[in-house]
C-alpha cells in the first residue's frame, strides 16, 4: 500500500464513553489529524465534516452511528474494546481496515471471570446475603461449596481471553478443555473444534463463555445445550449476551436444572430493572465491567489507537487489524 499522499486533514470521529481525553491527547500529537466528537450529546453526528476514521466502543453503536458510518468515506474503524459483533449491522466488514485494542483487556476479563467462579463455587454470594440478613444458615451454604481443584472446566472460545482463563484455572488444579474454531493444543490444554461442543458439555462442572458473537454463535448455548448440562454446573459468560438464550437460562435456574450462573454481559444492555434474572439468588450479575481495572488502561488504549492510526497514515495495514481489509484505497493511490 503506498504512503498516504493526500495532505488534507484526516478526520477521526470518536464515539468513546470512557478515555476520550486520553485518546484526544495522543491523536493531537499527529499534525494532520482532526478529531470530531461523536458522543451522544455532541454535534458530531449532525455535522457536515466527512470523516475517514472512527474510534468507538462496541457499546456505543446505535442506529444513528450506523447511518453516520454509511454517510462517511471511512477508511478505518478502531474498536476500543474486544468484539466486532456490532459491525454486522454495518455490512462493510472487509471494505475498510478494522483494528482493535481488544488484546489490552484480556487479563482483566479473565480475572473477572475467575472472580465469578470463586464467588459462586465458594457460595460467597449466598453467604454474604445470609449474614447481612442476620441469619447463620450454614446448613444451606455448606453443600454449595466446591474447590476449583479437580473440577472439569470447559472454556468456549479460546482466544486471548479464553486462553488466559484456561491457564489460570489450570494452575488452580482444574482439568481444562477448550473449544474454538480450530483444533489445537495450547500450553498442554486440548482445544477441540466447536462442532464437538455438545459432546463435551455433559462432562463439564464449569463452563466459561468467551466466544465472539456472530451469526454462528448467536444462542450457541440454548435449550439443547442446557439439557446436556449437569444440574451442579456453574455457567459464566464474559463474552456477549447474545451467545446464550437468557430466557432458557432463567428457566433452568428457577427449575434447579442448573446450579448457578455469573453474567457480565446481556442480550440487551443496560439490563432492565424488571429483568427476571435480577430476582434470582443463584445468579451473579455485573454491569459489563469485566474489562476494567487495569492500571493506566485508558492511556494504553489511547497509545494503541494512535499507533494503529499512524500505520494507516503511512499506508500500512494497522498493526492490530482484525479483518482482511481492502486490497487498496482510492485515496492511497499513487
Amino acid at each position: 500500500m503506498p504512503t498516504r499522499s493526500d495532505s488534507s486533514a484526516f478526520r477521526v470521529a470518536c464515539a468513546v464513553s470512557i478515555g476520550m481525553s486520553a485518546i484526544r491527547k495522543e491523536l493531537a500529537t499527529i499534525s494532520q489529524v482532526e478529531i470530531i466528537d461523536l458522543s451522544p450529546h455532541s454535534e458530531g453526528i449532525g455535522s457536515d465534516h466527512e470523516c475517514q476514521g472512527l474510534v468507538i466502543y462496541a457499546s456505543q453503536f446505535s442506529s444513528l452511528i450506523v447511518d453516520w458510518i454509511h454517510k462517511n468515506p471511512l477508511e478505518w474503524i478502531h474498536l476500543v474494546t474486544a468484539g466486532s459483533d456490532p459491525l454486522d449491522a454495518v455490512n462493510i466488514f472487509d471494505s475498510i481496515h478494522l483494528s482493535s485494542s481488544g488484546h489490552l483487556w484480556a487479563d482483566t476479563v479473565a480475572e473477572h471471570a475467575l472472580a465469578m467462579l470463586l464467588t459462586l463455587s465458594r457460595g460467597m454470594n449466598v453467604s454474604i446475603q445470609t449474614v447481612q440478613t442476620d441469619q447463620w444458615s450454614r446448613e444451606e451454604i455448606i453443600p454449595r461449596l466446591h474447590r476449583i481443584k479437580d473440577l472439569n472446566v470447559l472454556v468456549v472460545g479460546y482466544g486471548r481471553i479464553g486462553s488466559k482463563i484456561g491457564s489460570t484455572v489450570k494452575n488452580l488444579g482444574a482439568h481444562v478443555t477448550g473449544v474454538a474454531s480450530t483444533k489445537r493444543t495450547v500450553d498442554g490444554i486440548r482445544v477441540y473444534e466447536i462442532a464437538n461442543l455438545d459432546t463435551l458439555i455433559p462432562h463439564a462442572d464449569v463452563i466459561f463463555l468467551s466466544v465472539p458473537l456472530n451469526r454462528q454463535t448467536h444462542h450457541l448455548i440454548s435449550k439443547t445445550q442446557f439439557d446436556l448440562m449437569k444440574e451442579s454446573l456453574i455457567l459464566i459468560n464474559v463474552s456477549r449476551g447474545g451467545v446464550l438464550d437468557e430466557e432458557t437460562l432463567h428457566r433452568v435456574l428457577v427449575d434447579g436444572k442448573l446450579s448457578s450462573a455469573g453474567l457480565d454481559v446481556f442480550e440487551n444492555e443496560p439490563l432492565s430493572l424488571k429483568h427476571p434474572l435480577r430476582s434470582l439468588h443463584n445468579v451473579l450479575l455485573t454491569p459489563h465491567v469485566a474489562g476494567f481495572g487495569e492500571k493506566d488502561i485508558e492511556e494504553a488504549v489511547a497509545k494503541n489507537v494512535r499507533d494503529n492510526l499512524l500505520d494507516i497514515l503511512a499506508g500500512r495495514s494497522p498493526r492490530n487489524q482484525i479483518n482482511r481489509g481492502p486490497t487498496h484505497y482510492e485515496r492511497f493511490r499513487s
